[in-house]
């Protein structure tokens, strides 16, 4: 979470109308490219005089999909390969540990470690030992360990691959397995291209979380497809120093003490969960942030997917995204992970990212697990003085809310790129891209990063913001926290996604 180093100034209130024309109540209308639609939930709840309001929904799992995407494995004894990293230094450990609590960054749970004996494709090809399987194909796999982590993603840098195998990703002696089809990494990579991005970081396919100090890829080619069409590499891996096993039993526990478990709070737990912990990779390092699953107002089910700029700017980034999804506690300060959380890996494509606003808009590639809710929003400008509540995760740890009110405006510059450091001033309806937030329960940390805003109208919650930063914590509850405005960042672009297309009606 960045850190804001200054609020001043006085707040104007002035007027300003964002969004599609309509009266309230269910009779309401909304204005879509010069053509006149009936609300798009027509319930006086979904629409706000002079705005746009998409309700929530559940979200129901195409196909019964598990979003966790582990999978029997099919074949339990391959001739692997195994590489051992040293363990990572006391060095290097408290050269890394500086940057877990340093203001104005994404949380970071993991470090980028170089693996030589598969940094190049030659040297990966002697490490692949390739053995016939029942069907006529070929398999081969290599198991790489670097002590101490708490969990690996492999960074498999792809020059040729073929478009007919399968990958699996999985611990040694586990029977389940991230199972994912080559051509589905191949898509990966061509959207970092289609991006503009030509570096080997585009062409840098990041595995799935895999929980301990060890991870094994797995490769099959079908019958009559060349093993010598496989030209990969491993150069890197992230040690990750933090991270959930999937028994529940490595929750990190490392928010604050006036944190809240979104559990305690009733009022939220809709909300709670279109609300996601968000992982992803840059440089090989690993960090997380919190994002919100969005509604459309057609109800389409596409999973739009809300969160911080400065957590993912790039498409490059956007690919490596891991979401978490009811990462909360059992019950009300338990500290124990709810059984149901559920993981889905994949990705995203990043539709829209600005810094203006400090928006990133994504749309997911794989399926949120059922369960899972569509948020709800609203392109009215916020108003100063209304209930609010922000659902995230601190540090990285389980689902917290905090509450409190909106209370003003903000203008904000970044000061430093480097370390996301920026200032702000109090400002007005018009003139402010930014909102400030002030807690009387909870606060803000870093991995809270990106996590919605939600005002209440009536007695419904609506997203109006995503966080930026700020100067809140537990030892300052009265410190602010600037969410990016969402009626601004709609105007500029994400009407595009969000609402029908010119000329039509949801």
């Amino acid at each position: 979470m960045a850190r804001i180093l200054a609020v001043s100034g006085v707040v104007l209130a002035v007027g300003l109308v964002v969004g599609c024309s309509g009266g309230g109540g269910g009779g309401g209308t909304a204005t879509s490219g010069g053509t006149t639609c009936l609300s798009p939930t027509a319930k006086a709840t979904d629409v706000l005089s002079s705005g746009t309001v998409s309700r929530a929904e559940s979200m129901q799992a195409a196909s019964g999909a598990e979003a966790s995407a582990l999978q029997p494995r099919l074949l339990l004894a391959v001739r692997t390969s195994r590489v051992a990293l040293a363990d990572v230094s006391q060095a290097r450990l408290a050269a890394e540990k500086p940057l877990l609590t340093q203001v104005g960054v994404p949380r970071k749970i993991g470090l980028a470690r170089d693996v030589a004996a598969t940094a190049s494709v030659a040297a990966t090809q002697a490490q692949l030992q390739w053995q016939a399987t029942a069907s006529g194909g070929q398999v081969a796999a290599i198991s790489i360990s670097t002590g101490q982590a708490k969990g690996v993603r492999l960074g498999v840098l792809v020059r040729s691959l073929p478009a007919q195998a399968t990958l699996r990703i999985y611990a040694q002696g586990s029977t389940t397995a991230y199972t994912v089809q080559a051509q589905e990494v191949l898509d990966t990579l061509q959207r970092n291209r289609d991006a503009g991005d030509s570096s080997d970081a585009a062409r840098m396919y990041w595995t799935p979380v895999v929980d301990g100090a060890e991870a094994t890829l797995e490769i099959e080619l079908p019958a009559a497809i060349s093993t010598a069409g496989v030209e990969i590499a491993i150069p890197r891996l992230s040690h990750l120093f933090m991270t959930p096993l999937a028994d529940g039993t490595n929750v990190a526990k490392a928010a604050g003490s006036c944190e809240v478990d979104a559990v305690c709070n009733t009022s939220y737990t809709s909300e709670s969960n279109s609300v996601a912990r968000m992982s992803f990779v840059e440089d090989g390092a690993s960090f997380v942030c919190t994002g919100t699953l969005l509604n459309d107002t057609r109800g389409s089910g596409i999973p739009y997917f809300l969160g911080a700029n400065h957590c993912i700017s790039t498409q490059a980034a956007a690919s490596t995204l891991q979401t978490w999804w009811f990462y909360r506690a059992t019950s009300c300060g338990s500290g124990v992970m709810n059984a149901g959380a559920r993981s889905l890996p994949g990705g995203a494509t990043l539709l829209y990212q600005s810094e203006t606003t400090d928006t990133s808009f994504m749309r997911l590639l794989g399926t949120p697990p059922a369960g899972a809710v569509f948020s709800g929003w609203s392109v009215n400008p916020a108003t100063v003085g209304s209930v609010a509540a922000s659902l995230h995760h601190p540090d990285g740890d389980l689902q917290k809310v905090s509450t409190g009110s909106i209370t003003s405006f903000l203008s904000c510059t970044l000061l430093s790129a480097s370390t996301l450091n920026f200032s702000c001033t109090n400002s007005t309806q018009s003139g402010g891209n930014f909102i400030n937030a002030k807690f009387t329960s909870g606060a803000t940390e870093e991995g809270s990063s990106g996590a919605p805003l939600f005002e209440t109208v009536g007695t419904s919650h609506y997203l109006v913001g995503q966080l930026y930063g700020g100067n809140s914590s537990c030892s300052n509850l009265s410190g602010s926290n600037a969410y990016g405005r969402f009626d601004v960042a709609y105007t500029a672009a994400l009407s595009r996604w969000l609402t029908a297309a010119a000329g039509t009606c949801p």
